[in-house]
């Protein structure tokens, strides 16, 4: 699908509103986007029994899952709604029979989440550290006198072992993470501080928390995209009008996709001008549009990273917007 000055500008200008209230980056073009979650689990999966687990760190995991897998909103809407055991086995909800009655029938839970999490600490000796100290001085305060100290050393190992499920309410395996993680700290008698094992442990809690949600869900995201400023190539009397269409992007996004634009008849195979087209229809939400650009930029270059990372980019969106129109059927 292809697009003119007038439907690009009218794209460029009704996307960018929200983003002129922000502080872009100079010589960027901002894109908001849905990009997909990691693991298809199926798009019904939206009200999540969160049960107790197991491990001498499994109430902290569940906690935090709780609380990050609760506040995710796409585009405005929650995508789980997070519920305890207890709560569900009270809750009820209204259904409407064939014959326009209405009776009350327990809460279904779509799917439940458990988990057993446990954390290993091993602390173990290793080579000394060997320094050089002074023992004797003489009258101008020069050492003449050294001896070699031993200080003694250690290394601080904490792994955290998960193994969680996402279960169906028919008892399916729909999700499963068991990706072990480890640190090691070194440190000496000599210095100040001495590494917590609880901080390791609670650093390791964030990631693979942040890991199970990039699973799961969503992420909606705003990245302020780079423009191509290679003018090389370029019609010499382009070659200011393509300066101020980068330089526009400080001020007026509008302004610089409609230089861009208005580039690309005397400069069909210019890969910047290509790029930078296809950048703005990304930014609209033009996401055919933008793959078309992209496409068209890496086929005259192809060692060009940009126009390759700007497919990456559509592919993943369009894979976003596929899970957000199944979860838009439930």
């Amino acid at each position: 699908m292809s697009y003119r000055s007038g439907r690009l500008l009218t794209v460029c200008a009704g996307a960018m509103a929200a983003f002129f209230a922000q502080s872009a980056a100079a010589e960027t073009i901002p894109v908001r986007g849905v990009y997909p979650s990691d693991a298809d689990i199926p798009a019904e999966t939206q009200l999540i029994v969160m049960e107790r687990f197991g491990g001498d760190i499994g109430q902290d995991v569940e906690l935090a899952l709780s609380d990050v897998l609760g506040n995710i909103s796409i585009r405005g809407e929650p995508w789980f709604d997070i519920i305890s055991p207890g709560a569900l086995r009270s809750a009820t909800v209204e259904v409407e029979g064939n014959d326009g009655t209405i009776t009350t029938a327990p809460l279904q839970a779509d799917a439940r989440l458990r988990g057993t999490v446990r954390s290993e600490a091993i602390e173990r000796d290793i080579d000394p550290k060997i320094e050089r100290e002074c023992v004797a001085r003489d009258d101008e305060d020069k050492c003449i006198e050294r001896r070699e100290v031993r200080i003694q050393c250690s290394e601080l190992t904490v792994r955290v072992d998960p193994r969680i499920l996402l279960v169906s309410a028919r008892g399916e395996q729909l999700y499963s993470f068991d990706a072990s993680r480890s640190e090691s700290v070194r440190f000496c008698a000599d210095e100040s501080t001495v590494p917590s094992v609880l901080d390791m442990a609670n650093g390791m809690v964030d990631q693979l928390v942040g890991a199970i949600r990039r699973d799961l869900a969503p992420r909606e995201t705003l990245r302020n995209i780079r423009v191509m400023e290679r003018r090389r190539d370029l019609r010499r009397e382009d070659r200011d009008p393509f300066r101020d269409a980068v330089r526009a992007t400080n001020e007026s996004i509008e302004a610089a996709c409609a230089g861009f634009e208005g580039l690309e008849q005397t400069n069909p195979d210019h890969v910047s001008v290509l790029f930078n087209i296809g950048l703005c229809y990304e930014s609209g939400g033009e996401l055919e549009g933008a793959g078309d650009y992209y496409r068209r930029a890496l086929a005259i270059d192809p060692d060009r990273d940009y126009p390759q990372e700007g497919l990456n980019r559509v592919s993943s969106r369009m894979r976003a917007e596929a899970q957000l129109a199944a979860r838009s059927r439930y």
